[in-house]
């Protein structure tokens, strides 16, 4: 057994579901980050606990064929990515590999093939949340994502994943919270950028002065950005310049919709994989004039008025009333007459008592937390022929999928994993279930 702190050599044989190498040392299991497996490195250990053990890739010493060099200087210490040293085409290979791993450990088998949707893995996070700290002992003020398992701000010249028009202003913002007379204050920098523009909404715990204001305002002219303030909880966020601040949308192509949403709104972070999964979750699904469609935790709409588009109706049910309220105005914006919404939660006890009444097609796109409790009520009392289930988590994809494949009475026919996220262990997937006969 290696000696507290002391570097050992070790051989990886696996690798887990968040991107750390896996080995064993005279019986207890290693999680080394930075590690791939096949790979021969020097581990230095982090930490112990009673049944593993935590460490650090400081040498590699034979590397494996897929590793590559990583395009960003902070990767290592960002959070941000977590896979940026693993080839690209290998690492939607490991996110199929988890999603499979985890339906057929929950028992559910995979007989298909699983569809690849994929995009550009570069400049494509459209939402962020930077931190933002005073650090006078490392020169400044620090903007940037939150070093990997801790709390502290890697500092980022540059941005290999973010949006070129954030990437480009990362520097500049450092040196604007520098300016303002409470830099201190400033915890956060919200991004949403929209096709018709890029809005930054700075978090502040202490009033600004006009003196801060007038520099934010010239700073969103200089650079040709949409500035926002946030004094307390999403809903102050506020422009600094209503009179020349638009409210962003993002355009689904294929369906001739353009969808509006406020800059503290959930909208997916990658626009090409989110219209992707829009059109392959409409085209599984294939409604027509007499379908009716209920849209589970629909958002601001991004399925439903895709759906609307083809179907005779569809019911959009979200539990954020803002969410809801939005999605009733992108109905009305985009003339679709077919889709209404309404706000429910869809986690209450309250939903098995909910009775949503008649629908040939349900679609669903829960949280990470799933929608078990949902899909019960849905089982039970609407009993669709077609079910399509949007997920970003591979654990509740497999409970949920469990339970649709035995008591709900479905069978798994089509399945699709989709990079959301490239160059992160996050994985989105999309999964069809069709009644079984």
């Amino acid at each position: 057994m290696p000696r507290s702190r002391e570097p050992f050599e070790a051989r990886i044989d696996g690798f887990t579901h968040d991107g750390r190498g896996v080995t064993r040392v005279d019986g207890k299991v290693w999680f080394i980050e930075g590690a791939l497996p096949g790979e021969k490195v020097v581990v230095r250990p982090i930490r112990g606990k009673r049944n593993y053990s935590l460490g650090v890739a400081e040498a590699i010493l034979e590397s494996s064929a897929s590793r590559v060099t990583p395009h960003c200087t902070a990767f290592g210490v960002c959070g941000g990515c977590a896979l940026q040293h693993l080839d690209y085409p290998k690492q939607l290979g490991f996110k199929k590999s988890n999603v499979v791993e985890n339906l057929e450990g929950a028992g559910v088998s995979v007989t298909e093939e699983i569809l690849e949707l994929q995009a550009k893995p570069w400049s494509y996070r459209r939402r962020a949340r930077l931190g933002a700290r005073l650090v006078p002992k490392k020169g400044g003020v620090l903007v940037g994502f939150r070093e990997r398992n801790k709390s502290y701000i890697t500092p980022l010249s540059s941005c290999p994943v973010i949006h070129p028009s954030v990437d480009r202003v990362l520097v500049k913002i450092q040196e604007l919270i520098s300016q303002l007379s409470i830099p201190d204050r400033i915890p956060q920098i919200e991004v949403a950028v929209g096709e018709n523009g890029t809005a930054l909404v700075f978090r502040h715990l202490s009033p600004l002065t006009e003196d801060d204001r007038s520099k934010l305002k010239n700073f969103g002219a200089q650079e040709q950005l949409l500035i926002y303030t946030q004094e307390k909880g999403p809903e102050t966020a506020a422009p600094l310049n209503p009179d020349a601040t638009p409210e962003l949308f993002y355009t689904l192509k294929a369906f001739d919709l353009e969808i509006s949403f406020s800059v503290t709104h959930f909208i997916q972070v990658n626009g090409a994989i989110n219209e992707l999964i829009v059109e392959l979750a409409a085209d599984w699904l294939a409604p027509d004039k007499d379908s009716q469609v209920l849209d589970l935790f629909c958002g601001l709409g991004n399925f439903s008025l895709a759906l609307a588009r083809r179907a005779g109706r569809v019911l959009g049910v979200e539990g954020d009333t803002s969410l809801v309220e939005k999605a009733k105005e992108n109905a009305a914006a985009n003339e679709v007459a077919n889709a209404e919404f309404q706000a429910r939660d869809l986690f209450s006890d309250a939903v098995s008592d909910w009775d949503p009444g008649t629908f040939s097609h349900v679609l669903v796109d829960p949280p990470r937390s799933g929608a078990i409790e949902a899909l019960k009520t849905i089982c039970t009392k609407v009993v669709p022929d077609a079910l399509a289930y949007v997920s970003c988590n591979p654990a509740t994809l497999a409970r949920d999928a469990a339970y649709l494949t035995g008591p709900g009475g479905y069978q798994l026919t089509k399945l699709a994993v989709a990079d959301m996220f490239p160059h992160t262990t996050h994985v989105e997937s999309a999964a069809l279930f069709i009644r079984s006969a």
